[in-house]
């Protein structure tokens, strides 16, 4: 593909750190190449040919994957309708892509650095929404960040535009690291992070929000722990602001979390 030859093209000769020994031959070798190009790429300026270039990319990658709607995930009340969830006709389960759901906002587990994951290919979710949001999102969240000296606190959040993800926005937030035994500390903490996101949400007028498993992964924080309090602190949230939301969305990675999100909504009292 043309256009994604010059897009590795302008990585890889704008960086004289970098020395790319081979060239890719298929597709899938460029798209991985590309992927690690932008993942270690500093937030600096960059030309306006190549930021229309990535758009047009990133739109077409994007069509290629296919778009969830937000209409086409149930909420609680109907997939569990014997839950005890007291706001679960405003809550949903979903087990897919969160960079192909089409939503107000999706909330990114990033790190306290708050620029995105800067490790090549890296599977965490970070590095997945900055990889197909483009370039543009690690830009604005560096403006952000030095206004904060580069540190965001854990359980902070803040919110940019989401380019080319089929979302509007993304709520970035900082999640506990958890070394041994989680404390009550942690769990303020994680509860910290929807919470904060949500007052995002509400600032910016947003109804739908998708949260992706935060801390869960590279962090370390125990799933069934997660799900139990993040469950209780949403619920708790919606009791006071249910008004201002339509559906928050709990997006899960794979089969071990929806069976531990099945239990917990099926157990909670």
């Amino acid at each position: 593909m043309e256009k994604l030859d010059y897009l590795i093209k302008y990585l890889a000769d704008e960086n004289t750190r970098i020395n790319v020994e081979s060239h890719p031959s298929t597709t899938l070798e460029k798209q991985r190449l590309y992927h690690a190009l932008v993942n270690v790429r500093p937030a600096n300026k960059i030309s306006d040919k190549y930021l229309e270039s990535e758009d047009e990319y990133l739109q077409y990658l994007l069509s290629t994957k296919g778009v969830t709607k937000m209409d086409d995930i149930q909420t609680l009340d109907e997939t569990y309708p014997d839950t005890k969830i007291r706001n679960s006709d405003k809550m949903a389960l979903w087990r897919g892509d969160i960079t192909t759901l089409e939503i107000d906002a999706i909330v990114n587990a990033a790190n306290s650095q708050g620029l995105g994951c800067f490790m090549p290919l890296h599977k965490c979710i970070d590095n997945q929404i900055n990889t197909y949001a483009g370039i543009r999102l690690r830009l604005e969240c560096n403006e952000y960040m030095k206004t904060i000296n580069y540190h965001l606190d854990t359980g902070k959040a803040f919110i940019t535009g989401a380019y080319n993800l089929p979302s509007d926005y993304v709520i970035h937030t900082v999640g506990p690291i958890i070394s041994t035994n989680v404390t009550d500390d942690d769990e303020k903490l994680l509860c910290d992070c929807y919470v904060n996101s949500l007052e995002l949400s509400r600032k910016h007028d947003i109804k739908n929000l998708a949260f992706c498993s935060i801390s869960t992964g590279e962090f370390g924080y125990p799933k069934t722990d997660a799900c139990r309090s993040v469950l209780k602190c949403v619920d708790d949230y919606l009791d006071k602001h249910y008004d201002d939301f339509d559906r928050i969305v709990f997006d899960v990675f794979d089969q071990e979390d929806v069976m531990i999100y099945e239990r917990y909504i099926r157990e909670y009292r």
